[in-house]
Parts: C-alpha cells; sequence; structure tokens
C-alpha cells in the first residue's frame, strides 16, 4: 500500500524512503496539488449550496450542528437584584432610590424621610463597606502629652478648625502646619488634626508627632481606613468633642486636607458677626443656634442637599445633637449625607448661612492667568462657577488643592492679614493650545424646585432641614451668583 508513496520514509530504511523522494520531486509536488485543488474546490463548492439552502428556507445552520457538535452556550443570566428592602425593613443590598422619591401624604405634602437605599460612599456601597473586616485590633492610643507645652492663652479662642486626615498623611500635616494654620496663628481659633485609630505599625509614630506638635486628636475606637474617613468619622469627633474635648467651642469647623482657608477673613466675616461678648474677658458667646455654615451642594444620586463636605461649620449645640441621632438611627453614608440624612430623621432643621463660589470654589488650574505660574485667574473668569482659580478680595477657601505646586502657589497669595490685592498688569495672550476652563454651575442650581418650601414667616426652607437666613431665598441666591458672572467679565 505504501510502495505508491515513494515520499513516505520506508519502515525498514527511513533513509530511502527521503532519498527516493528527492528524485520524484516533480511527480509527488504534481499530485499534492492535484489532490489539494479537488479538496478545496469541493469544500467551497458545498458552502456555496448550504449557503443558498439556507437562504431559501430562511434557516442556515450553525457549524456545531453541521458538525455534530455542542452549541455555544450562552453567558448565565444576571443574578436577580436584591429585594428593596430586607426582612427588617431595611434598605436591601446595593439598593438604589426609589421611584417616586421623595414620596407624599395623603394630603400631597412631601414626606422628608432620607431616601430608603444603599448609600455609595466614594464607589463602595455601605452595606460592602460595613462587610468589611478589621485590619487590625484596636488599640488603646497611648497619652501623648506635648514635651514643651504653649503658655495658656491669654484669649478665648471660640472656634475650632480641625482637620480631618489620614494617620500616615505627616507630609500634608506638615505643609498645612507651615502654611495657613502659621499664617493665621494670631486668629482667635484652635486648629487640630483629627486622626483614627492608626494602628500598631503607626502609634508610635503618631505619638511622637504629637509630643511635637500636640495638635492632633486620636479617635482609638474606630479604624483608619478611606471607608470609615468618609462616612462616620466626622460624627465620631463630634462624639470626642461632645464627650472628651477639655472646651466648648462657640463654632467647629470639618475641613480636608486639599483645603486653604484664609481663617483670617473667615472669622472676621462668618464667625465674628455671630458672637457676643469679649474675647479677653472670655465671655464670647454665640448668638445663633441650631446653625450650619457652607456651601449648598446637591447629590443626584442620594437626592440629598447638605453642606459641601470641603469645609463646613457648626454650632455646639449641633456637635451635641448628631451623635445624639447617630446612636438612634445608626446611618451609614458619605460623611456630609449622613449629617443631612441624621437632621432629616429628627426632623430637626438648622439654619443655613451659605458660602457663595466667590467665597469658597473648587481650584481650577486651566483657569489660571496663561503663561504665569500663579494662582490667579484670567481675565474674564466666571465666579458663577464652581471651578475657577482665586479671583477678588473675598476669597475664603480654595478647595481642590491636591497637588503641592497648586498648594503653595493659592498659599503665597495670603498673608496674616488675608489675601493679597489681585495684579492689575495685563495678562499675556493665551498661548495655542491653550487649554480652556470648562465653568461648571453652582451646585445649589441643581437642587430641584420642588425641594424647596415656603414656611409661614416667609423664610425658605430647602429639604425640609435647611432653613436659609432672613432675608435670603433661592431668588437672592440666583441673582448674587448672576451679579459675580457679570464681576468676572
Amino acid at each position: 500500500m505504501l510502495a505508491g508513496r515513494s515520499w513516505l520514509p520506508d519502515p525498514r530504511n527511513p533513509l530511502r524512503g527521503w532519498a527516493t523522494a528527492r528524485f520524484y520531486q516533480t511527480r509527488s509536488a504534481t499530485s499534492r496539488f492535484t489532490m489539494r485543488f479537488w479538496i478545496i474546490l469541493g469544500t467551497i463548492t458545498f458552502l456555496f449550496l448550504l449557503l443558498i439552502g439556507g437562504h431559501q428556507t430562511g434557516y442556515v445552520p450553525s457549524i456545531s450542528t453541521i458538525t455534530g457538535g455542542k452549541k455555544h452556550e450562552e453567558p448565565p443570566p444576571p443574578p436577580p437584584p436584591s429585594p428593596p428592602f430586607d426582612a427588617n425593613g431595611r434598605p436591601g443590598r446595593h439598593a438604589p432610590v426609589p421611584e417616586g422619591y421623595p414620596f407624599r401624604d395623603d394630603n400631597g405634602n412631601i414626606i422628608w424621610d432620607p431616601p430608603p437605599m444603599d448609600a455609595l460612599i466614594h464607589g463602595t456601597y455601605a452595606s460592602d463597606g460595613l462587610a468589611r473586616k478589621p485590619n487590625y485590633k484596636l488599640e488603646p492610643f497611648p497619652y501623648s502629652p506635648m514635651d514643651d507645652p504653649p503658655p495658656a492663652d491669654p484669649e478665648q479662642k471660640p472656634w475650632l478648625g480641625a482637620v480631618i486626615c489620614a494617620a500616615w498623611d505627616v507630609q500634608r500635616r506638615m505643609l498645612i502646619r507651615y502654611s495657613w494654620m502659621k499664617m493665621f496663628k494670631n486668629v482667635p481659633m484652635h486648629q487640630r488634626f483629627v486622626v483614627s485609630n492608626p494602628g500598631p505599625q503607626w502609634s508610635a509614630v503618631v505619638a511622637a508627632e504629637n509630643r511635637t506638635f500636640g495638635d492632633m486628636i486620636v479617635l482609638d475606637h474606630i479604624q483608619e481606613d478611606d471607608f470609615t474617613a468618609n462616612t462616620v468619622k466626622t460624627i465620631e469627633f463630634y462624639r470626642w468633642l461632645r464627650d472628651k474635648s477639655p472646651v466648648k467651642y462657640e463654632f467647629v469647623s470639618k475641613m480636608d486636607t486639599d483645603l486653604f482657608v484664609n481663617a483670617r477673613a473667615y472669622y472676621d466675616r462668618k464667625i465674628l458677626p455671630r458672637l457676643d461678648g469679649n474675647g479677653t474677658e472670655h465671655t464670647l458667646r454665640s448668638n445663633v443656634n441650631h446653625t450650619v455654615i457652607g456651601q449648598f451642594y446637591y447629590d443626584g444620586m442620594h437626592h440629598t442637599t447638605f453642606p459641601h463636605g470641603a469645609i463646613y461649620t457648626v454650632t455646639w449645640d449641633v456637635i451635641e445633637l448628631l451623635p445624639t441621632l447617630q446612636d438612634k438611627h445608626h446611618v451609614i453614608a458619605g460623611e456630609d449625607v449622613t449629617m443631612a440624612w441624621l437632621l432629616m430623621w429628627g426632623k430637626q432643621p438648622l439654619n443655613f448661612v451659605v458660602l457663595s463660589t466667590e467665597e469658597k470654589f473648587e481650584f481650577d488650574w486651566k483657569d489660571t492667568r496663561p503663561g504665569e505660574k500663579t494662582a490667579w485667574a484670567r481675565k474674564g473668569t466666571d465666579l458663577t462657577s464652581m471651578w475657577h482659580a482665586i479671583y477678588g478680595p473675598n476669597v475664603l477657601a480654595v478647595h481642590q488643592l491636591k497637588k503641592d505646586d497648586d498648594w503653595l502657589r493659592a498659599a503665597s497669595l495670603f498673608t496674616p492679614d488675608g489675601i493679597i490685592p489681585m495684579p492689575t498688569e495685563p495678562e499675556k495672550p493665551p498661548a495655542n493650545g491653550d487649554e480652556k476652563p470648562g465653568y461648571g454651575r453652582a451646585y445649589f442650581m441643581q437642587i430641584p424646585k420642588h425641594y424647596w418650601e415656603t414656611e409661614a414667616d416667609g423664610s425658605d426652607i430647602c429639604n425640609g432641614i435647611w432653613r436659609l437666613e432672613p432675608g435670603v431665598n433661592r431668588t437672592t441666591m440666583e441673582r448674587f451668583e448672576n451679579n459675580l458672572e457679570a464681576i468676572g467679565e
């Protein structure tokens, strides 16, 4: 049978077969080409007839059907969504805001309860964050008083400025200490950093840092991680103040690490007018209560309004109220959403002192003067936008200074007396390809109209909990923003 296949090696003499194949190379190549030709031609003809038949019958069988193999299996269907509520009436895992929120009673009045949903915190659902395991055992933080404590304050300091930060963010704390904290040391405020339990690897470092500067508050009953920082850390800080602080402050400001605060102007314009008494006599007392100072923000995902978390200031009665409400309602959400939802559960409105987009904003380096290494805004900036560079004399707080270079450029525009005068020399023309800023609208402009209601005394209230100051309503807020837009032109 193999005699005619001389190109195959002879099993008895393999070399003979290969030698013969070389001798008959032309004949073998011709026969192989002929056989290959007929195989290809037959295959093409078969497929052509198959397609013609499939077109006429409306059905083209799959290759797996022709060959008798298994059909391609479809991917399994996604798991069914979690029910909106569990057996205890709590929102189900990953449950979104239900349609129709906010709900209304039989008389058509809005029921201002928090949306029944699984809150989303920086990409992590509350239910998933609660299910995580602790990274380390929470040991009591060692007592670490200052090695060289300063003398007692000769003047009352009614304002606490507290920066919420991670225990291991030493470099940023040093940058803050030697910029706005040192610059505004004559402002009657105490300056503190708030960290969670740093764990065994960082406890000695944080204790040594506190012995040097004496400006750290350690919440050693909660662990240090992103989820804790973005949910309950601020409320637990308020609990520490209520239960352990040696000083009862009239106003407490919570701040982020990427926010530069013009503490001189903030105190003179937002704190001092709401104080009565004398600092040297230690008789300063707040003349307002249940008050928050901040920037209106609307979160469309959670259908909730609240003061933007970069900086907001509350009176001492709010410090005492929120931990009490948390013990009753156990809200787990973003730290600024948490405050709003607790107030909604407690049916406790606050007076809202609104910071404008000229006073507090997100820093946008694309809005800086072209060709200059400065934090000043370019001509024609939009002061009604949430994102712009520094402009004018009314700046109180600059957010989103995450890069050290941006931080230092912003800090260079301030002195212990506040912000320096804006330059008047003409700008350089923008270079080709100059990246233009995208001016987004003020956050409060996104609040749905039906979230605003008018109380019996004529004051406007939003979301059932945020009561605007006398003489201020949504219309005047919008008019003020429009005036800012004209100033920037």
